[in-house]
């Protein structure tokens, strides 16, 4: 039996663009580590490299996002026309499983630890369910991924990555984990011999990025007390990893200075707004603004590169906030951005329910509209057009080459921790590609308004599908 898993991706820019970087999408390795082990299995990412249209399946596993749904289905139905059965799963499938049903054989509305060795098992007697939906088996039901299968030739910088936890123990209204997951986590002694007997190392760059990996969680510090254990277990391994958590854990000094000595060099932390206004209307009340200066002084010190995403268009900015939004950053000198987004109302957190119940959503709004760097709905102090200019003139400025010379300048000499001057080289890049989404002028970054890709729109057309309305 061949498998393949494909994690698909379609660029903000909407143009044909590839992104390799640091962090990828480990949903493939993931699904194959579930796969039989007589099952011939290979894994994509599209964000690497392009699917091979020429080859044959038996059985292949979509894992997408909301905004590569339009772009998945053309693929999936491309396939079945060929005699390939189909499998859909993720957050969007999970949440819209009738709309793809009719574009896949198969729908997992659920966690893969339970339903992917089920569907197989139906699949190779012939009885393949158009819905899974088992229940949860628990975070120690997680298997190891196959690492082994990772081509760390389509991406050089790549590292691998773990979950040591899943969920978060937060509430954020924009947030599609709210409502939706709970939080758990893993045996540390499960993960560290993950890691020990399990994980390949990326070859590149002459050993520099030798027994470095990250941490998939999205928030490896929902429970400070497993993140101690895991950093104590974690030091007699002298790896380097980076993370992300919610900015509220690295307040504890004392487990900012565990995390270093356990090989901690990147932490990455959404603190999405400098705005008071903006956060409290996020429900994000972990995010305290007074302290973030001497925060981020504090872990930098120990060695760790703190990272930030921002995202604009909150109903608490304000054309003043965001054009002072600069000189807020220039009064914290070691402050980091390697994201910047526009605020996305997903549709199964509770920021759609209420921008739905307001009548504020876009119209025309497709699935492909929801990819956290096109406005979806109204704010309650721009116009639609004010977000845009904003989103724009700040990707140029934050993403520009004066700012990596200051990033490069006020942090390669804020501690001798061994590779924190390497992480520190490492993230230019990282912060340069905020201006990537924006590389295509002829886009409006306004929901309804820009078309579909150009081969999705031929393929769409001539399949007769049609793209998924939301509004």
């Amino acid at each position: 039996m061949r498998i393949a898993v494909i994690a698909t991706y379609t660029h903000p820019t909407r143009l044909r663009i590839k992104e390799p970087s640091i962090m990828q999408s480990s949903v493939p390795e993931l699904i194959a580590g579930l796969c039989p082990e007589h099952a011939e299995v290979e894994i994509f990412n599209e964000k690497e490299r392009d699917i091979p249209m020429d080859r044959h399946w038996d059985l292949v596993f979509f894992s997408y996002l909301h905004s590569f749904y339009e772009h998945t289905k053309v693929l999936s139905t491309l396939f079945r026309q060929r005699g390939m059965k189909t499998v859909a799963g993720g957050r969007h499938a999970s949440y819209f499983p009738d709309d793809a049903q009719q574009y896949f054989d198969a729908v997992i509305t659920g966690e893969p630890e339970a339903n992917v060795p089920a569907l197989i098992e139906d699949f190779e007697k012939g009885q393949l369910q158009p819905r899974y939906q088992r229940p949860p088996l628990g975070p120690t039901a997680i298997r190891p991924s196959r690492y082994d299968l990772i081509d760390f030739t389509h991406n050089k910088l790549r590292l691998p990555g773990i979950e040591a936890s899943r969920g978060c123990p937060f509430s954020c209204n924009f947030c599609v984990l709210t409502g939706n997951e709970r939080y758990r986590y893993r045996p540390v002694a499960h993960v560290i011999d993950e890691i020990q007997t399990r994980m390949h190392w990326n070859p590149n760059f002459m050993g520099m990025m030798d027994d470095a990996f990250i941490f998939l969680d999205n928030n490896l510090g929902g429970s400070p007390k497993y993140l101690r254990e895991l950093c104590e277990a974690l030091i007699p391994l002298k790896k380097t990893w980076g993370c992300a958590l919610t900015f509220n854990v690295l307040k504890d000094e004392a487990l900012v200075k565990l995390m270093a000595k356990a090989g901690c060099r990147y932490v990455y932390t959404g603190l999405e707004s400098l705005n008071p206004d903006s956060i409290k209307a996020m429900n994000k009340g972990q995010n305290k603004l007074s302290e973030v200066d001497a925060v981020i002084r504090r872990v930098f010190s120990a060695g760790i590169l703190l990272s930030f995403g921002l995202i604009v268009g909150s109903d608490g900015d304000t054309n003043e906030y965001l054009e002072k939004l600069p000189e807020y950053l220039a009064d914290l000198q070691y402050f980091s951005v390697t994201f910047l987004g526009i605020v996305c109302p997903y549709p199964e957190t509770p920021f759609f329910r209420e921008l739905q119940a307001d009548g504020r959503l876009l119209p025309g709004t497709l699935s492909r509209d929801y990819d956290g760097y096109t406005l979806c709905h109204q704010p309650k102090n721009l116009h639609t057009s004010e977000v845009i200019e904003h989103f724009h003139r700040l990707c140029a400025q934050l993403g520009s080459l004066p700012n990596i010379a200051r990033h490069y300048w006020s942090k390669l000499t804020m501690s001798d921790m061994p590779r924190y001057k390497q992480t520190i080289l490492f993230s230019g890049p990282e912060i340069t590609s905020i201006r990537n989404p924006v590389k295509n002028t002829a886009r409006r970054y306004i929901a309804g308004q820009d078309a579909l890709e150009y081969w999705d729109t031929q393929q769409m057309s001539q399949l007769g599908l049609r793209p998924q309305r939301l509004t």
